[in-house]
């Protein structure tokens, strides 16, 4: 342990003595103070964000220790908070594979967003893998066999890309991928029953031979990601794959285009089905963790109504659907526009997953290795705001936008009449680091030297005020000094 950590350590323990023991504790390197975290209502896992470096140390080793510290700079207007998902029967850590978007910070209610002068960035931690069935349904619709086999050959690529392999089948935990392609119905790829691949040799079998074959049809996306969710999750097979291996279902639904059930659908008539669907996402959700499927979206080709972000609450409009393509033709005319990522983006938030639209084969590949994602024991979140923000008690809150609900908040206390030593940051880099040690004496020896000052004050006068009155040690001003003794001629 450095100089600079074992004075560090030295000052919480003797500020730590004047905190109670559920009370606001002392944020190391800075005059801030930080309370209790709170949880949200009705969160399914329990979201643990560390304040102090007894947690951290108990929680992790000790090299890891200094970055799981809260850090608040003010004169940056920085904060650093770690925290950790654990499952809420046992208490025990419950990895999961979270994103930046995944992840919602925000300052006194206000979302922290990307800006000028603020901004936050997600930090992964621990990395771990965890058990996974992928079942991949892949729109067999006649639009994806267009130009020569354009679309198809682009998921092609992509299935057959060797990260992408990877991802499926990693060396160090046991998964399964089915690959199923839907029009009307939905079938494996080869025609037949749903198999689940357990390695690469089968996997790349499968693909090689059945992917490109031409199978045409409407294109009957609900139904099919309903049928993911519902009657494929009770077939033996897979309720058996499941439940020896210990996995968890993940959904990658992939489309070209609209939910198309037949040729005269206009865009209104898919408001009452995306409803269907996303009320039978909600129950297969309710499931335990480790049971419910965690569903992807993902569109090939050019968002239909790009400026669309956030989801709307409450029930399907054709409205909040279409906006102005209520009424126009889907089959052949919509889809040639592009792909309905309204659609996409509503199922994926239900589903606790995320929703893309890729043009490319090394797009396409990036999100099934998305979907594949390696999962972290605990995060990091590093967010900057304005340092007006700083100047009193202020609420960070994070919450989970996706795979379970699940949130905290903890109020943090800037000094109101002391700054520590502002943060360095080198060239090229985002945050700032702590202060050096040097800068820190550089602010406490003025203190040190004025406290030394009080105390030596009141001796040092009164030395003073001997000196001028010319007083001996022990005689009281004003009194005349006692008699001396009588010698012995006198006697």
């Amino acid at each position: 342990m450095d100089l600079r950590r074992l004075v560090g350590l030295c000052c919480l323990v003797l500020l730590a003595a004047c905190a109670s023991k559920d009370g606001p504790r002392p944020v190391p390197g800075s005059t801030y103070w930080i309370g209790q975290p709170t949880q949200g209502k009705d969160t399914e896992l329990f979201l643990k964000i560390f304040t102090n470096p007894t947690e951290c140390a108990a929680a992790f080793d000790n090299d890891t220790v200094p970055e799981c510290e809260p850090q608040v700079d003010r004169a940056t207007g920085e904060v650093r908070l770690s925290f950790q998902t654990l499952d809420k029967s046992t208490m025990t850590p419950y990895p999961l594979p979270l994103e930046q978007d995944q992840v919602q910070v925000a300052q006194n209610k206000r979302p922290i967003k990307e800006g000028a002068r603020s901004g936050y960035q997600l930090g992964q931690h621990g990395e771990r893998r965890w058990g996974q069935l992928f079942i991949l349904l892949i729109d067999g619709s006649g639009s994806m066999y267009d130009n020569h086999n354009e679309q198809i050959t682009k998921v092609y690529r992509a299935l057959l890309n060797p990260s992408v392999m990877d991802s499926f089948f990693p060396k160090d935990v046991q998964t399964g991928v089915i690959l199923l392609r839907f029009t009307s119905t939905v079938k494996g790829l080869d025609g037949g029953a749903p198999v689940v691949i357990e390695n690469k040799r089968q996997y790349q079998q499968m693909v090689k031979s059945y992917l490109m074959s031409n199978e045409r049809g409407f294109t009957h996306l609900y139904d099919a990601i309903d049928y993911a969710i519902n009657p494929l999750m009770e077939e033996k097979n897979v309720k058996d794959w499941l439940a020896i291996h210990k996995a968890e279902p993940t959904i990658v639904a992939l489309t070209d285009g609209f939910n198309n059930e037949a040729g005269g659908d206009v865009c209104s008539d898919n408001a009452p089905r995306l409803q269907r669907l996303l009320e039978d996402v909600e129950v297969a959700r309710s499931q335990p963790l480790g049971l419910r499927p965690t569903i992807f979206t993902v569109g090939i080709g050019r968002p239909i109504n790009p400026g669309f972000d956030e989801v709307p609450r409450g029930r399907v409009s054709p409205r909040a659907l279409c906006g102005r393509f209520q009424n126009e033709i889907i089959n052949g005319y919509l889809e040639r526009m592009g792909i309905d990522n309204v659609s996409l983006k509503w199922i994926a938030k239900r589903g606790g997953g995320t929703s893309f639209a890729k043009r490319n084969p090394k797009g396409l590949a990036e999100v099934f290795e998305k979907a594949a994602a390696v999962r972290y024991s605990w995060y990091t979140v590093h967010y900057k705001v304005d340092p007006f923000y700083h100047r009193q008690k202020f609420e960070t809150r994070i919450r989970l936008t996706a795979f379970a609900n699940a949130e905290a908040s903890v109020d943090i206390y800037p000094s109101g009449w002391l700054d520590a030593p502002t943060g360095q940051r080198g060239d090229g880099q985002r945050w700032a680091a702590e202060s050096s040690m040097r800068q820190t004496f550089a602010l406490g020896m003025p203190l040190l030297g004025g406290l030394v000052l009080i105390a030596f004050f009141g001796p040092a006068s009164f030395n003073a005020r001997r000196a001028v009155f010319r007083r001996k040690h022990g005689s009281a001003p004003g009194t005349a000094p006692p008699p001396s003794a009588p010698s012995s001629e006198q006697s």
